[in-house]
């Protein structure tokens, strides 16, 4: 092969590895861009139903993009499992009231309650899911017999689980209705007031937060291969367990 064609061999070979770099780093930035889209999608739907400006949108984007580098930075010596669950919690919990700042009408602060509520309910279900792929890795294992009760098989393990995960949700669907018929009562004896819906919404926000809580620090705690610690649903500190 002569001088002059090994030259022109060696710039098409450059050009091409050129082209497949290109292409390489466009894909990336398209998966990027997708799965950035994904997580902003709720928040989109929000700025879409309230006909938000672009500056109220920058606005809760730049406070929530803040929030985060602030978390992030104050967390240095927590695993890799604790830190991806507190930086979502500070996202979700600015981007509530970063909404209900700049949505501030009744209105406004009732949809930013949803939102967030909409939020921890799929944080809920992603640690639920989780902490159930966990006891199937471990229901083989030799585990401590004492956390089951006398005479339960290891296998139903993850029966289990589903039983408590059902009666969860029947005592939030109970708990949410008795928190409608006392907001009911309330507003009826005081007159009315639109403040007692705000005070209803947040008392579900704040039941659901505890079980995302709860199995986030039970999904910790199993995969040091600790035991777990029973939790009251009204107090539940769970947050020490992860320490």
């Amino acid at each position: 092969m002569c001088i002059f064609t090994k030259l022109l061999f060696n710039v098409a070979s450059a050009t091409s590895a050129v082209v497949r770099i290109k292409i390489s780093l466009f894909l990336i930035l398209m998966i990027v861009a997708n799965v950035a889209f994904a997580d902003n999608e709720s928040l989109q739907k929000f700025f879409e139903d309230f006909n938000a400006s672009k500056d109220k949108q920058e606005h809760v984007k730049t406070q929530c993009d803040e929030q985060i580098l602030k978390t992030k930075a104050s967390l240095k010596n927590v695993t890799l499992q604790e830190r991806t669950y507190r930086i979502k919690v500070a996202q979700i919990e600015c981007e509530y009231q970063s909404l209900s700042g700049v949505f501030s009408s009744t209105q406004g602060i009732l949809a930013a309650l949803h939102y967030a509520y909409n939020e921890y309910d799929k944080l809920l279900n992603k640690y639920y899911k989780l902490y159930q792929t966990e006891i199937k890795k471990q229901k083989n294992k030799d585990l401590r017999e004492e956390l089951l009760p006398p005479g339960l098989n290891i296998n139903e393990k993850v029966d289990i689980l589903l039983d408590e995960q059902k009666a969860w949700l029947k005592l939030r669907d109970s708990y949410e209705a008795y928190i409608m018929a006392q907001h009911t009562h309330v507003y009826d004896i005081n007159g009315g007031g639109t403040i007692y819906k705000i005070d209803a919404s947040l008392a579900r926000l704040a039941f659901v937060k505890k079980r995302v809580d709860e199995l986030f620090y039970r999904y910790l705690m199993i995969t040091r291969d600790n035991g777990i610690e029973f939790h009251d649903m009204f107090y539940c500190d769970c947050g020490n367990n992860g320490n």
